[in-house]
């Protein structure tokens, strides 16, 4: 399973100290990875193990968003990760791109990995691996003669690239861009291809977002898969807008058009503030996900599974409490997502965690009416909004309020007495939805 590239440091900063116990190597030991893509050398073999499992993911997750197969380097050259124990801590990446009668070939030297310079590290693989896609063919041969342009990598893809290896869901982190919008502050999408990623002064959250949405609009065009490779490969500060458009024909070949279709990408960007909300049945899955509770005895090795209102079974189980005190936080999370109907029924199941992971037996006693009257009041919730729907769609149709109102109290009102719809009369209508379709 893939993990995070988020975890690097922590793994890097821990075989620091394994390192200063362990003498150095008479000569230098090299580590792959599985596809023979990734070569370590340098510290000792815990450090080279930690450094490539969280390259060779950071590998995984940027081949994935590029949309290019993972099998992709030649093995006779893969990139080389030299880590240097007498560089400063402070010293930046340094990549080296050097051509011998066998190919081209690709270092990376470094000082040893620590909490302080994760990030630059992971910035710095992530431009070898760009570099990497830009100057190899696509079939994956080479020829050693030829004269390879080694271009240069630009900042908005690598902010892109890194912050998708560390929020892998970017619902849970919208793009901000709608201060830019309400402004008309839209800055042109060729501004930002020229800026290189060895510009020493960071991207603001502002440009990080831009970058993102950038990249989206990009990967997502027809000729995207095809056409970022290509733009890799290019020199973008000369003549950004040709660039683009040889890359991207489905872009258009005016700055009019472009900037068109960018801020309309960014308009739909910035709506994913409200995406984060979930619907009623996307709701209702995760409550039902967040009720199982799943244990395994210690002692007998078995693991069960009990629904949360099934205490009186699954107390008794050694790690229940603690369980308990994670599914608290989960279910505030989901609190922070749920559609608005269900926030009041969340907080009850947040209420009876607190009670079951405190014990307390006065409260114990008000359980089970917590729990019934907590099903109850989600199957009225449901069933309404499954008439909604039917009705009138109300949610959609007046973007609701994340709180109750009068004014929704009345429309439920007025929906409860509203005859039945017949299957007749549901068959007359469409007729005349059919009629009426037909009419010039």
């Amino acid at each position: 399973m893939r993990r995070s590239a988020a975890t690097f440091y922590l793994v890097a900063a821990l075989s620091v100290t394994v390192f200063a116990e362990t003498p150095p190597p008479v000569r230098p030991v090299k580590t792959s990875d599985q596809f023979s893509q990734l070569l370590v050398t340098g510290g000792d073999f815990a450090q080279r193990v930690a450094l490539l499992r969280a390259a060779s993911d950071l590998r995984e997750i940027v081949l994935e968003a590029l949309g290019a197969p993972q099998k992709r380097y030649p093995v006779a050259r893969p990139i080389l990760l030299v880590m240097n124990a007498s560089l400063p801590t402070d010293r930046r990446p340094i990549l080296r791109v050097t051509e011998d009668p066998g190919g081209v070939k690709l270092q990376l030297t470094f000082p040893t990995p620590s909490a302080l310079n994760a990030s630059e590290l992971e910035r710095a693989l992530i431009t070898a691996l760009l570099t990497e896609l830009a100057i190899r063919p696509s079939n994956g041969t080479q020829d050693p003669s030829a004269d390879i342009p080694v271009p240069s990598v630009p900042r908005w893809i690598v902010d892109a690239l890194f912050h998708k290896a560390h929020h892998p869901n970017t619902l849970l982190t919208p793009i901000a861009v709608r201060t830019l919008l309400n402004s008309g502050r839209i800055p042109s999408p060729i501004t930002l291809l020229g800026r290189p990623e060895e510009d020493p002064v960071p991207s603001t959250e502002e440009e990080i977002d831009l970058h993102r949405c950038l990249f989206s609009l990009l990967r997502n065009r027809p000729d995207g898969k095809e056409g970022i490779l290509k733009l890799l490969r290019r020199d973008s500060s000369a003549e950004p807008l040709r660039t683009l458009s040889d890359c991207f024909p489905s872009l258009g070949t005016t700055e009019t058009a472009l900037q068109r279709e960018w801020t309309l990408h960014l308009a739909s960007c910035s709506a994913q503030t409200e995406l984060v909300s979930l619907g009623g049945p996307q709701t209702e899955i995760e409550i039902q996900k967040l009720l199982q509770i799943d244990l395994t005895d210690t002692e007998s090795g078995r693991h069960f599974t009990f629904n949360l209102s099934q205490y009186d079974d699954y107390l008794r189980i050694p790690g229940a409490k603690a369980l308990l005190q994670t599914r608290q936080l989960e279910w505030v999370a989901l609190r922070n997502r749920a559609h608005f109907l269900y926030v009041e029924i969340i907080n009850a199941y947040i209420g009876a965690c607190a009670i079951l992971e405190s014990g307390q037996p006065k409260q114990m006693k008000e359980l089970a009416r917590r729990f019934r009257n907590a099903t109850l009041e989600r199957e009225s919730t449901a069933a309404k909004l499954s008439r909604i729907h039917d009705q009138l769609n109300w949610f959609e149709a007046v973007g609701a309020p994340r709180q109750w109102t009068p004014k929704l109290a009345e429309f439920y009102r007025l929906l409860d007495e509203l005859p039945p719809v017949s299957p007749k009369t549901k068959a007359a209508l469409d007729r005349a939805e059919k009629m009426y379709a037909k009419r010039p």
